[in-house]
Parts: structure tokens; C-alpha cells; sequence
């Protein structure tokens, strides 16, 4: 008995130690995912955080096993709570680092990001599926918006996607390079 506690014990702690991973995918989840991309494969996964506050995981799924960046999602699963308006905020400080904007398109994009966003708490997941033109965002299993609007979704990806992101490393652990 002690010897099957210290091999379960062992392999835990080598999974760990040599980087295995155990996706956060739910079979709802996979579900929402499936029904936008079909078949989906698991592109990289990878953890944010800033300073000591783990913020949260994330992992990147595309339609082939190759990165897609017209056909992906995004699931953010949150270690913390965060309110929705500091959640605007960053998103929009986010976009203003890839483009500069105008004031109009800062207050259409607040206004959407209102739509996208809602108070989140700890464990709780954030989807975003990119498909072309179209975006499709969840919170929760709960469908929340869609938006057609190119641009937005374009700099939107590209938060963690762009390889000059706010945190390089993790941009390139997510993409599975």
C-alpha cells in the first residue's frame, strides 16, 4: 500500500516537475468550443500573472494542430476575482498599446466591452472564439455577445496573441512554441 502511495506521489510530482498538463476544458466547454470550431485541438496553455497575483490560466484551441488565427479559442480560467469595470479598463489600455484610436472608437468599444464582461470570480471561465469575421464570447457556459465589428476583434486576440504582448513569454507558451 505505501508503495502505490509513493509511485501515485512520484508521478504527481513528475507531471508536474516535467511539465504535463491537465486541460481546464469542461465537456460544456468543449461543447460551446466544438459547436463554433468542430473539431478543435489544444494549441498551447499557459498561466498570467503579474507581480505575485496569479491572475489566471489560459489555454488556445484552433481547428487544426497548427495555429489558426482566423478560427481559435480562448479560455481564461480565473484565479481571482476581478470586477468588470477594471476588466474595461485593461482591455482598453490592452488595445491603445497595439493602435492608437480615436475617441469615438474608445467609447464604441467600452460600450461592447460592457457586453462582453461581467464581474468574474475565482474558477470561473471566459471563452472567446474567433471565427473569421465574427466573434462569440461566454462567460460561464453563458453566451453573453457576438460581435462583428473586424477590427475590435482583431486587436481583442491580439492581447494575447501579438508577439510584442504585455508578457512576450507567455504569448509564445500559449501559441505552443
Amino acid at each position: 500500500m505505501l508503495r502505490i502511495f509513493l509511485i501515485s506521489v512520484f508521478l504527481i510530482f513528475s507531471n508536474l516537475a516535467f511539465g504535463k498538463y491537465i486541460s481546464f476544458l469542461d465537456p460544456k466547454s468543449e461543447l460551446i468550443i466544438s459547436k463554433y470550431l468542430g473539431k478543435n485541438f489544444l494549441i498551447g496553455s499557459a498561466n498570467y500573472s503579474f507581480l505575485f497575483w496569479n491572475i489566471y490560466d489560459a489555454e488556445l484551441y484552433s481547428t487544426s494542430n497548427k495555429f489558426n488565427s482566423n478560427e481559435l479559442a480562448i479560455i481564461l480560467k480565473y484565479n481571482r476575482s476581478i470586477d468588470k469595470e477594471t476588466l474595461v479598463k485593461e482591455t482598453i489600455n490592452d488595445i491603445k498599446e497595439q493602435k492608437n484610436i480615436s475617441n469615438q472608437q474608445e467609447k464604441d468599444w467600452k460600450s461592447l466591452l460592457e457586453t462582453i464582461y461581467v464581474d468574474i470570480t475565482t474558477n470561473k471561465k471566459f471563452i472567446a472564439i474567433k471565427m473569421n469575421d465574427k466573434s462569440i464570447f461566454y462567460y460561464n457556459d453563458k453566451k453573453l455577445h457576438e460581435s462583428f465589428d473586424e477590427e475590435f476583434n482583431k486587436l481583442f486576440f491580439n492581447i494575447w496573441l501579438r508577439s510584442n504582448s504585455k508578457d512576450p513569454n507567455f504569448t509564445k507558451t500559449l501559441l505552443g512554441e
